[in-house]
């Protein structure tokens, strides 16, 4: 279980792995670009890149110890972001089917408004689990084995692979929100 002390961190907004997670943000721009104009090497280079960007930042807060409660927020809306417009560029090409894209999105959509929920019972953002990580992991790898132009086979391993992981990783995260907010006492701000 969690330690709810572990939960708050710093207040600080301008740091280091802050300014990674933004640039992730700021990297769907390329990325798009590189996919509506059918250059699949340079789209993969940036889906590489970000991907790279998702761990550098919490890396990064962690060994500089400025791990903060705008950061953990910041990192999760980075990727879903990313990844939102990565999969509705990605539907336009027919890369993607559009049953996985709605799954992605959907689940992020419902973890964001959970975690918004949590944040005003706990004062803190919860952080991500193991199964999310390897469900971003193995959905980001079957993006890119999409772009690549795999076979149909392999991709379909891997949207059944992702989306195993998805669910997995949305439940274990759905219980330990519920069990973290009934542990401690709603806050009011005096």
């Amino acid at each position: 279980m969690l330690d709810n002390a572990n939960l708050h961190a710093s207040d600080k907004i301008l740091t280091l792995s802050n300014s990674i997670s933004f640039l992730r943000i700021l990297l769907i721009v390329p990325t798009i670009a590189a996919l509506a104009s059918d250059n699949a090497n340079l789209a993969l280079a940036l889906m590489a890149f970000a991907y790279i960007t998702d761990i550098a930042d919490g890396y990064v807060a962690r060994k500089t110890n400025t791990i903060s409660e705008f950061g953990k927020a910041l990192d999760p809306v980075a990727d879903k972001l990313y990844v939102a417009a990565l999969l509705i560029a990605m539907i336009s090409k027919e890369l993607v089917p559009i049953w996985f894209a709605l799954l992605v999105i959907g689940k992020d959509a419902i973890t964001m408004i959970g975690a918004v929920l949590a944040r005003k019972k706990i004062h803190a953002v919860l952080p991500s689990n193991v199964w999310g990580k390897a469900a971003v992991l193995a959905t980001i790898i079957t993006l890119f084995l999409a772009v690549r132009g795999v076979s149909q086979d392999i991709l379909l391993f891997g949207w059944l692979i992702s989306t195993v992981l998805i669910v997995v990783a949305f439940i274990i995260y759905a219980i330990r929100a519920l069990q973290i907010t009934k542990q401690i006492p709603l806050r009011t701000n005096e």
